[in-house]
């Protein structure tokens, strides 16, 4: 696995991302007053009647969401009878989730459920329409510039791509306003290499081929911080590719894993199949991901 990535931690066993479902799925399910719904209960009464749903995809792309759906379903005692797999590719008019139980609690559910599978779906979806237009060995890389958290990069995984850091004590990013409020710079950059062997990466964002240089010239002084395995990267921040041919190979040399972000995009990541690069991250995979279109259908039982 690309020490970049923890899909792996992105499970309901997880406490840390139970929290974030619970946050996400059961909140908008508890903001939406499921108890309350008038128009169930003007026109069907009490609606315990039981019945039997589906969930049907009017797109094709890639499923996710799965998990997180059946864990919502669980706790709602709405039984599934049939489920696709997460990560599987879908067709139009296929029928992804088959389910049973009482008619009030399947319409109470409705929208939470697929707004959660359309929203994961759809960038699942996308990361892997992107993914497709990049040379193989690089990792394209969810950013925490998302909408859902950590379900966003769940979904990211499922369509082929990388999750980058989880949240703040994951790993060490210095941007550049951590370098702006440096007082000396060297001492700064020890301090951080002194860590590495704490969290999975130590990665350092700059934003100019002159930072890159002066960079180097300071890490061959300290480098010997570094234990064995410890994952340095360096990200190139709205770089042109010229500028990255240009500092790619000194990087190389140093051992240092480079990651490109900034600006790219499903239209011109393709500008940036750099000999050397080890992962890409786009924040558009995410921010810029239309919603898989799925509806339910319910039939007596």
């Amino acid at each position: 696995m690309f020490f970049m990535d923890a899909h792996t931690q992105l499970r309901l066993t997880n406490k840390l991302y139970l929290k974030a479902v619970l946050l996400y799925v059961w909140g908008a399910y508890l903001l939406d007053k499921p108890g309350t719904d008038v128009s169930t209960k003007a026109f069907l009464g009490a609606a315990s009647q039981k019945v039997k749903a589906r969930i049907r995809t009017n797109e094709e792309g890639v499923l996710a969401g799965m998990q997180e759906a059946e864990w919502f379903l669980k706790k709602l005692k709405i039984k599934i009878t049939e489920a696709k797999k997460d990560g599987s590719k879908i067709k139009k008019g296929e029928d992804i989730l088959k389910i049973e139980g009482r008619a009030s609690a399947i319409l109470g559910a409705e929208r939470t459920l697929l707004n959660l599978l359309q929203r994961m779906s759809g960038v699942a979806t996308k990361t892997k329409r992107v993914s497709t237009k990049m040379p193989k060995g690089v990792k394209l890389l969810a950013t925490r510039k998302t909408l859902w958290g950590l379900l966003d990069k769940r979904a990211v995984t499922l369509g082929g791509g990388g999750t980058h850091r989880l949240h703040l004590r994951d790993a060490i990013l210095i941007k550049e306003n951590h370098i702006t409020l440096a007082s000396n710079l060297k001492r700064s950059l020890k301090r951080t290499l002194r860590r590495a062997d704490q969290v999975r990466f130590v990665e350092i964002e700059f934003e100019s081929p002159d930072e890159v240089n002066e960079f180097l010239k300071l890490y061959k002084k300290i480098k010997k911080l570094l234990r064995e395995g410890d994952g340095i990267v360096v990200m190139l921040d709205n770089f042109t590719p010229r500028d990255i041919r240009n500092v790619i190979q000194p990087l190389i040399q140093a051992g240092i894993f480079v990651e490109l972000s900034g600006g790219i995009n499903e239209r011109n990541i393709s500008k940036y199949n750099i000999a050397g690069v080890s992962a890409i991250s786009s924040g558009s995979i995410t921010s810029q991901a239309n919603n898989l279109d799925f509806s339910m259908q319910v039939d007596k039982k």
